[in-house]
């Protein structure tokens, strides 16, 4: 019964932590310090990646509303074709895993263990796997198909509305588009691939479930900070989610009075 106690009241700590960590200060403000020795930052530059990963996560947003705003059809790709699935690597998961936990749980051991377990629990893989299944998308070694779920589930994050199977699948084709274009996305090598792929993951599930969360208290200033914040500190170096409509083609530019 106490370890079963302590691990709802984990869950529940877990949870404000994410909520906190979005919601405050809000978009207009620059950091929030859950302790004196440990900031987590604000730019998506910050949340537990490595360099690499920042960095390419910053390439991959370069151009992208453009690129869903353009009605062209893409033009055909005479080079090999773009491979965006990746072959798993128990080392690349465990850097991943350890900055995650230490984004979100500071310098403090047990916190710090609190995160380790419950993504070893494999908790966020399911729930961010059950939201892909949800649209009809593909498997977590497939960086098109996470990169698409991450800004499905983001969109609906910042706009608080549902997206279809079909308008997933879109973005999908959009994304898959855009990637198989890119010379140095198409460079990319298994560890990278899967090092962008799984810190979306963590950090995209842990946001989702948080929201749920939110959605149960019912407290619509603080889902309205929330959903600013998840613009601003998931995804500060684009596409701006805020300014994009969806429609069964996929993204497109929302019109100036929608935004």
């Amino acid at each position: 019964m106490k370890k079963a106690k302590e691990a709802r009241v984990s869950c529940v700590a877990i949870r404000t932590v994410f909520i906190v960590a979005l919601a405050l200060p809000g978009a207009g403000d620059a950091q929030w310090s859950p302790s004196a020795t440990y900031d987590l930052g604000v730019g998506y530059g910050q949340m537990a990646l490595s360099q690499a990963a920042m960095n390419s996560a910053r390439r991959m947003s370069e151009g992208s509303e453009k690129a869903f705003s353009n009605k062209d059809k893409p033009e055909p790709i005479a080079e090999k074709a773009y491979d965006p699935t990746f072959t798993p690597d128990p080392t690349v998961s465990e850097a991943v895993k350890l900055r995650f936990a230490r984004f979100y749980a500071g310098d403090d051991p047990s916190s710090q263990k609190i995160m380790i377990d419950k993504v070893d629990s494999g908790a966020y893989q399911e729930h961010f796997q059950q939201r892909m299944a949800d649209f009809g998308l593909g498997e977590l070694n497939d960086l098109v198909e996470v990169s698409a779920a991450r800004l499905v589930l983001l969109w609906e994050l910042v706009h608080g509305r549902k997206i279809t199977a079909l308008q997933a699948q879109a973005i999908r084709e959009q994304l898959r588009s855009q990637f198989a274009r890119d010379r140095w996305l198409r460079g990319m090598d298994d560890a990278d691939k899967q090092e962008l792929a799984e810190t979306f993951v963590l950090h995209v599930a842990a946001a989702d479930i948080a929201h749920a969360e939110l959605l149960r208290r019912d407290d619509p200033e603080l889902i309205a900070r929330y959903r600013a914040g998840v613009q601003e500190n998931l995804l500060p170096g684009g596409p701006r989610l805020d300014r994009l409509s969806v429609s069964d083609a996929g993204f497109v530019l929302a019109k100036a009075q929608d935004r």
